[in-house]
């Protein structure tokens, strides 16, 4: 996250702690420019999505660069619903994100936002304790956040919107009903995805703790991935008894994760769904972005990526048992990708 000012975090707090008068504000956007931004025709919604650390920021920035997308980019934080009422030039410098993955962001920069909108709008109702619930979204919701997507795009002056949510797993089903959507599925090989989320809680747990305004910032933008806060996608019964089988320290767990959301996503694939593999784009970028472009029916090329050799694990002392049925997975994925 940004290095924000005193100021700044006041503001955060404010604004993105109080859920009526954040829907106040979209409620303003739609009086000044709600007109208008129903004049726009959407050509085409594009919804990424994964568990954590499977690519998912890469491949949406990616898009991002063509420059025919619209999306909401940390120049909008704090006011997120207020795309058109703020609209301000950012001074947050070039700087690499809190992951330490190499991904630099500024105030230009998209990023996952638009999960504050179905917090606002579903009150945390899918929130709990233990997790984060499959949800249904009633149709009046669903137009609201289509009304919001037109918004964004009015600021950012496209007819395309493209947004990168870990999160959308859980309201699959409504997502699929908006026209012209494509969602993008990605997946990682199971032992270097769990490494990496293990390595990702570790250091936020301890991160958060000696800075508690970023565990808010996590909490307040819907961010459970890991850390202080983590709280898994509930998304089968078998997940809820394994998961109570190993602690949140060891790689057992983080397969427990891996296996939960990946049984989910092939039981819920659809033909239109675009899946796509970690390891090829980081072995073949060159070829997995020119398919990925097709799908796209993109007007302009994507920038130029470099080729990178997936990095080996240790699975000394994991779950063999669960170790095989996550490979066995990965398999199964493999001959869904589309790209």
């Amino acid at each position: 996250m940004p290095a924000y000012t005193s100021t700044d975090k006041v503001l955060h707090r404010l604004y993105l702690g109080n859920y009526s008068l954040s829907r106040a504000g979209l409620e303003m956007e739609e009086i000044l420019h709600g007109k208008q931004a129903r004049e726009i025709k959407l050509e085409e919604l594009i919804f990424v999505t994964g568990l954590a650390r499977s690519g998912t920021t890469a491949v949406m920035r990616r898009i991002f660069e063509t420059g025919e997308y619209a999306s909401l980019q940390y120049s909008n934080m704090p006011f997120i619903l207020n795309p058109n009422l703020w609209n301000r030039q950012s001074k947050i410098s070039a700087h690499e994100r809190a992951h330490k993955d190499g991904i630099v962001i500024d105030g230009n920069s998209p990023e996952e936002f638009d999960e504050y909108f179905w917090k606002a709008h579903l009150k945390d109702s899918y929130i709990r304790d233990n997790g984060l619930l499959i949800h249904e979204v009633n149709d009046e919701i669903l137009q609201k956040y289509l009304q919001y997507v037109r918004l964004i795009c009015l600021a950012k002056r496209s007819e395309k919107y493209v947004s990168k949510n870990n999160n959308n797993i859980l309201r699959l089903t409504a997502l699929r009903k908006l026209d012209n959507h494509k969602i993008i599925i990605l997946f990682r090989q199971p032992i270097g995805h769990a490494s990496s989320l293990l390595k990702l809680h570790k250091r936020f747990s301890k991160e958060q703790l000696e800075d508690p305004f970023s565990l808010q910032y996590f909490d307040y933008l819907g961010h459970h991935e890991f850390g202080q806060h983590h709280k898994p996608f509930l998304l089968t019964e078998e997940f809820q008894n394994t998961r109570l089988h190993f602690p949140k320290e060891s790689l057992d767990y983080w397969l427990a994760v891996w296996y939960n959301y990946h049984h989910y996503v092939l039981a819920h694939l659809k033909t239109t769904d675009i899946v796509l593999c970690f390891e090829d784009l980081i072995s073949y970028p060159e070829k997995t972005y020119h398919a990925l472009a097709q799908k796209l029916n993109l007007q302009s090329n994507f920038p130029p990526v470099e080729k990178h050799k997936p990095s080996e694990y240790s699975t000394e002392g994991i779950n063999e048992d669960l170790l095989n049925s996550c490979n066995d997975l990965y398999q199964q994925l493999l001959e869904k990708r589309t790209c």
